[in-house]
């Protein structure tokens, strides 16, 4: 992932752009400007509309010819994507500095002429000039030292396109001035060819690289075959490396005969290919309003990393509120990402709901009604398993999801909530880094996994202070722990915790009130939805309970449904379920029994805890050089 000195640079180089416009005005070069400012806002709205479709799944799923996500890696390796869109206006100012053929004198009203030259710059001068460039990048020496970095995405992205090392940009903008030049050499050049240029070029560019066929097949038919590429096409560049070598024009690899031999067949198949299946659904929902600019559609680099607010979304506020009010009234439930776990096939939906609206009694039938709907939606397709993540499993909601097994009487799906494993997780955490002798400090301690953990706490000798506002709820609990319950204590202020070295946190905190109560250099254990960051936890030892780790080489997930590399105890839950075919739902309350055999099950199926990184912020200070 990239540094910080690297996401500076990253915002940086949005300076290009404004410091290109004032330089021309200042050399008295500024007439192009208006034309090139405004088509690069349309590339980048171009490169936006492509990532959405592409992982629109009604769309692009169907016709999708790998279907395999890109690592995350390839998601901050690819950030130099719009590199060529910045230096665009650049090239373009350079060539009006030193030629005469950009002028202003020379600018001609658009017409049929000025895109006839256009079009005869593109495909008789640019397009045979990259084919054989391109070959050249393939030589050996050329493809390790840069071109390999483009070659590093064998499932790309919309964007993968114009992800090269500044030199081969460079190159590329060079060959690509041609459509302007040629069109400026015989008197044509007009403003509009550079919108209508770049938008042309950043369509064909995505359709070659965002990984689902849009070109039907009434268009490879004849000789259309020989000028219109596809998908599926340039897809076999990237894994096949010695064919396919052409921009968008095909002619020029059938005439030097490097066409791969099955790419008809492969454009056939991806658009006939079945659906994919399903076993498993986890249902998630939104958390703050800001949590929608981290869904794939928008940023699958975002997505990857935690939801959390950046200072450059502060200004979008306004947008995302009206956004989050407009989903919960008018959209569905939609899937965010397809994966894999160890070839079981899973997926993760997302309920158009964010977190507040989860806490308004007003919206409880209706959202219950949504669940219901997603359930037997997913049914329908043959999934086996609905997982539910945090808020679509409340108690107040659903009771753990019991409440919806009678809507689902008719279905074969199994319901999920996996709380069972979030628990055995957060016990082994406690269990890893903490003595029987150490106080803990519990939030939400009356709650289906506070329970639980308060019990094996009380059972293994630790003492165990409980802030509840139930008294009921809370003696029902210290009556169910027997011998063991005079350890638990019940308070009712986070004060009341300020002696206690370990605090677990069960439900919503602000990081405020923990430094403001909790002891300095305290052992904090976070399972809370959404969890607290732990940059803002300095001076204790943070660790997330219910975050799971796994191998990166089983599963294709990117998607972060909480922490960056991890996936919450819940939704590893619904998939050991498919896994291991368990014939029932899991709902309600938590079966103290099952707690040790669920975590023998996770181990079983390749997770384990996150909390191996565990160190306070002050000791990794000390340990940096």
């Amino acid at each position: 992932m990239p540094g910080r000195l690297s996401g500076t640079w990253y915002l940086a180089k949005y300076l290009i752009l404004p410091g290109t416009w004032a330089t021309a005005s200042l050399i008295g070069k500024a007439h192009l400007m208006p034309a090139l400012m405004g088509g690069t806002a349309l590339r980048y709205l171009v490169a936006l509309i492509m990532t959405c479709l592409s992982k629109l799944d009604s769309l692009a799923e169907p016709v999708r010819v790998h279907r395999e996500n890109p690592p995350a890696r390839q998601h901050a390796r690819e950030l130099d994507w719009d590199g060529p869109v910045i230096l665009s206006p650049v090239a373009f100012l350079l060539v009006d500095l030193v030629t005469p053929w950009l002028q202003a004198s020379r600018v001609v009203p658009f017409s049929g002429r000025s895109l006839m030259w256009c079009a005869i710059g593109h495909y008789a001068v640019t397009e045979p000039i990259y084919y054989v460039f391109h070959r050249w990048l393939h030589s050996p020496r050329v493809y390790h030292s840069s071109h390999s970095h483009h070659h590093a995405s064998t499932t790309t992205e919309a964007i993968s396109g114009t992800s090269h090392p500044l030199g081969e940009s460079l190159a590329y903008l060079a060959n690509f001035s041609f459509p302007f030049l040629v069109p400026a050499w015989f008197g044509a050049f007009s403003y509009e060819l550079v919108f209508i240029y770049f938008v042309w070029f950043d369509i064909m560019n995505t359709i070659g690289h965002a990984n689902f066929e849009v070109i039907p097949r009434v268009l490879q038919w004849g000789p259309l075959k020989y000028f219109i590429y596809t998908a599926s096409y340039h897809s076999l560049h990237h894994t096949k490396y010695k064919y396919n070598f052409c921009l968008f024009c095909p002619f020029w690899d059938y005439l030097f005969g490097t066409v791969h031999p099955t790419t008809d067949e492969l454009h056939r198949k991806v658009l006939t290919q079945p659906p994919a299946k399903l076993e498993v659904v986890f249902l998630g929902h939104g958390h703050k309003s800001f949590s929608m600019l981290h869904l794939p559609w928008l940023s699958p680099y975002l997505a990857s990393h935690e939801h959390r607010l950046r200072w450059w979304m502060v200004p979008l506020t306004p947008f995302t509120v009206v956004w989050a009010v407009f989903c919960r009234y008018f959209l569905s439930t939609s899937v965010v990402q397809r994966y894999q776990y160890r070839g079981t096939r899973c997926a993760t939906w997302c309920l158009p709901v964010t977190g507040h609206f989860y806490l308004m009694p007003s919206h409880y039938d209706a959202i219950r009604k949504m669940i219901v709907t997603a359930a037997r939606d997913a049914d329908a397709m043959g999934v086996k398993y609905l997982g539910l993540a945090a808020l679509n499993k409340a108690e107040w909601l659903n009771h753990g999801g019991s409440d919806l097994l009678p809507a689902l009487a008719d279905c074969g799906i199994k319901i999920v909530h996996g709380n069972t494993l979030t628990a055995a997780a957060i016990w082994q955490t406690l269990q890893q880094y903490t003595r029987p002798e150490d106080e803990v400090f519990m939030t939400g301690p009356t709650a289906k996994i506070g329970r639980v953990l308060c019990l094996l706490l009380a059972k293994r000798g630790n003492v165990v202070k409980m802030m509840t506002a139930s008294k009921e709820r809370f003696e029902q609990i210290r009556k169910e722990a027997g011998g063991d319950g005079h350890r638990l204590r019940r308070c009712t202020t986070y004060r009341e915790g300020a002696a206690s070295g370990v605090w677990v946190i069960g439900k919503l905190m602000k990081a405020e009130e923990i430094r403001q109560h909790a002891s300095v250099n305290g052992l904090l254990i976070d399972y809370a939805v959404p969890h607290i960051q732990p940059h803002e936890c300095e001076g204790y030892r943070y660790v997330n309970g219910a975050a799971l780790r796994y191998s990166m080489r089983e599963t294709d997930l990117t998607f972060c449904h909480d922490v960056a590399e991890t996936m919450p105890a819940c939704l590893a839950a619904a998939i050991i379920h498919a896994r291991e075919q368990i014939p029932h739902h899991e709902c309600g309350d938590i079966e103290l029994a099952e707690v040790e055999k669920w975590w023998q099950r996770a181990k079983k199926h390749g997770f384990r805890l996150a909390a191996a990184d565990l160190a306070s912020t002050a000791d990794s200070a000390a340990a940096a050089p």
